[in-house]
């Protein structure tokens, strides 16, 4: 079925991802539609990547075309630029990111005499409020109008109206504004909305469960001529109305369109009968559900295991224990593990008994690379020179690397800003024209400003890579980090390397790039769009994070009440979708669940007793068995004989009885530590250093200590688990 509405309800792990990419390849090669009359919407850069890439393969060399595979965001983004003129916007605008806004908001309180700490309101709630009124297309007149506090919702409209003026005032949208200024045109402008109708015959959302009601207007705009709409979702999970996901879009779908066509995907190709039946028994007690029932093929498999431990740190001990007993034991990669709970203050004694174990392990969901501050330095850069007005950015690099420019001299710059409504750029232009800056502060700005102007020029016929090279070079950025031996300075270089590395694979990868393009490609990255399925450590994520993902064995831990279901989430919107986030958890994992909880939390500053979750008792207790040496028997057997076959020749990593704290359930596991032995005189390479010889050791465990003679000169010291270091044959 091809023309018409559908609907596709697709249960966890049923493949849904190969379903659109197939409809979207079926479409082109069978049906003879152009791969641009296709817009097909996912939630994350990653799963768009991941479609296109598919659909490319089916294709093969039949489609030269690029398809509209992409988020709603980047889609509207590139609306935004072609439809630039008719919004009143600049086709070069600066999209901000969350610390932008929080920067411009800051702004927006000084200039309205608002204290930005003790205040009525703060910048982050002002920012919270702002982000839901666009999700509703709601205005600044329309917070004023609300009900509840007339002072709080005029003081909050007052807020919105001065921080779109400042938006606008430097060409710049946020997140929210890539959508709603499309669905503004497109319900205002006929002529421009039957230009995209046509344009885009055929509609595909995925995960429509997590549309928001501007998201829906904007489906229901492009589809609404055609009605060659088909999405993808899953009511059961539905796990994001606080960021404004309506559950009642997939729900209420064939209310919206009588004659939609309603498929169920049931078959479950990842997870074992034992998990899907917990899970689709847990998920039953759901009232908001349309209803399917998973199976598969796969044989049983373990039980689910429960732990309850006497206190938290008892509990992050005996659950990294048994990740050391099923890397060494079971076989099972770094890489195939996960521990999810339900806030990431959670995270905190999980990582402390991590690195006291010396296994790898990332914090996904945490600091993404495109908000490390170095990164966010050089990126601010290029975003001045593709819009000098980008005011933000420039009070970013105006004294960074350190040129000169006092803060008297920002100050006066930022008041004038205010008084006559300028950019920050406009603002220096003024004050030097007028004569209005010391001697000194007008030579190093004169000098800022023409460095700025020949980046610009240069931008227009250079590579965004060559780009960067000279803004490094001629900025002196990378001497001002400091001491070139410290691991600080070291891991910064790095990271500025890796981003020299993005920007030359985004230019190999899309011809004819522009700066902006890439400013807008760094822009609307997330951290799960960095999560890579290949680097073997334990992946550390709130349960909102894991969604998408999967792994052979999951830990969902801190199960107990008020922490999940999480106390202020029952409150606001009952305990259901809670139980979908319970419900998302368990659906991650292929082969084994275990469930851990503490009956003692030290929270708030004191211990306290922590009755279970009411999630430990919704799992059936048939379905479960503790953590003990015959339930560990017996997953040792299963678990091997399911492991991968390249997995069977890996060699322990871990040194024998290395212990982390207490054992699982009275078992002896061995932890251990993960560790090479290095000696004097071993080869080695570092990724940014190059090639080196150990020239000493000292220390063992994790406390390691490495001094190692480059090649090129410099010695350093380094921790050992930390070096990057990797053996190599000696240089001829």
């Amino acid at each position: 079925m091809t023309e018409g509405p559908l609907l596709i309800i697709a249960g966890a792990g049923s493949g849904k991802t190969r379903v659109i990419t197939y409809r979207v390849a079926y479409l082109v090669r069978e049906c003879g539609v152009s791969p641009g009359q296709i817009f097909a919407a996912t939630f994350t850069n990653k799963a768009a990547d991941e479609m296109r890439e598919r659909v490319r393969r089916l294709l093969g060399g039949d489609c030269a075309m690029p398809f509209a595979i992409s988020t709603f965001h980047s889609w509207c983004a590139g609306v935004l630029r072609r439809e630039a003129e008719r919004v009143g916007i600049a086709r070069d605008f600066t999209i901000c990111d969350e610390d932008d806004q929080l920067s411009v908001l800051k702004e927006v309180f000084r200039g309205l005499g608002l204290d930005l700490k003790h205040g009525t309101v703060t910048p982050t709630q002002a920012r919270w409020e702002i982000d839901q009124a666009k999700m509703r297309l709601e205005g600044p007149e329309a917070i004023r109008q609300r009900k509840g506090d007339p002072r709080r919702a005029a003081l909050y409209a007052e807020i919105y109206e001065a921080y779109q003026q400042m938006l606008r005032r430097n060409n710049a949208l946020d997140f929210g504004d890539l959508i709603a200024e499309v669905v503004r045109l497109f319900e205002t402008d006929a002529a421009t909305l039957d230009r995209y109708q046509e344009h885009y015959r055929y509609l595909m959302v995925d995960e429509y469960q997590d549309t928001n009601h501007v998201q829906y207007r904007l489906v229901s705009a492009l589809a609404r001529k055609y009605r060659n709409l088909c999405v993808v979702g899953d009511e059961d999970q539905s796990i994001y109305s606080w960021r404004g996901a309506n559950i009642g879009n997939l729900l209420d779908f064939q209310a919206q369109f009588p004659d939609a066509r309603l498929i169920r995907l049931e078959q479950n190709y990842r997870s074992t009968p034992v998990i899907l039946d917990a899970a689709s028994r847990v998920i039953a007690r759901n009232s908001q559900r349309l209803g399917k029932t998973l199976w598969t093929e796969r044989r049983s498999g373990p039980p689910i295991l429960t732990l309850e431990a006497d206190t938290d740190r008892d509990e992050a001990d005996q659950v990294v224990n048994l990740m050391a007993w099923l890397h060494d034991d079971c076989l099972v990669p770094y890489r195939d593990m996960a521990v999810f709970y339900r806030t990431n203050a959670l995270s905190r004694l999980f990582e402390e008994r991590l690195r006291g174990a010396n296994i790898p392990y990332r914090v996904v969901g945490a600091v993404r690379f495109y908000d490390r501050k170095e990164i966010k330095d050089l990126l601010a850069y290029l975003r001045v020179i593709a819009n000098p007005h980008d005011s933000m950015a420039l009070q970013r690099i105006i004294n960074t690397p350190r040129r000169g420019i006092g803060d008297r001299t920002v100050s006066a710059i930022l008041a004038l800003t205010f008084r006559e409504n300028l950019t920050f750029y406009e603002a220096i232009e003024k004050l030097r024209a007028a004569g209005q800056l010391l001697k000194g502060a007008d030579r190093k700005l004169c000098d800022f400003v023409a460095q700025l102007k020949d980046w610009a020029q240069r931008s227009q016929k250079s590579s965004i890579a060559a780009l960067l090279d000279a803004v490094i070079k001629e900025t002196g950025y990378i001497e001002s980090l400091g001491d070139p031996e410290s691991l600080e300075v070291v891991t910064r270089c790095e990271n500025i390397e890796e981003l020299k590395n993005a920007v030359v694979q985004f230019e190999r990868e899309r011809t004819g790039a522009t700066l902006t393009d890439f400013l807008e490609y760094t822009a609307l990255r997330t951290s799960v769009d960095d999560y890579d399925a290949e680097d073997n450590s334990v992946s550390l994520m709130t349960l909102h994070c894991a969604k998408g993902l999967e792994f052979r064995v999951v830990f969902l831990v801190a199960l107990e009440k008020d922490i999940f279901p999480h106390v202020l989430a029952v409150k606001q919107g009952g305990i259901e979708e809670e139980r979908r986030l319970f419900y998302v958890g368990l659906t991650r994992a292929r082969e084994l669940v275990c469930l851990s909880n503490a009956m003692s939390r030290w929270m708030h500053g004191d211990a306290s007793w922590s009755p279970p979750s009411v999630f430990l008792r919704e799992v059936p207790r048939e379905l479960c068995q503790p953590v003990n040496r015959t339930a560990l028997s017996a997953i040792r057997d299963e678990l091997r004989k399911s492991a991968p076959a390249q997995t069977m020749a890996v060699p322990k990593t871990h040194s024998a009885h290395r212990r982390t704290g207490a054992e699982p359930a009275g078992e002896k596991m061995d932890a251990g530590v993960r560790r090479t032995q290095w000696e004097v005189g071993q080869a080695i390479v570092h990724p940014t250093l190059g090639r080196g010889v150990i020239a000493g050791v000292r220390g063992s465990g994790g406390n390691q200590m490495l001094d190692v003679q480059f090649e090129d000169g410099p010695r350093m010291e380094f921790m050992a688990r930390f070096a990057r270091l990797k053996r190599t044959e000696a240089a001829e």
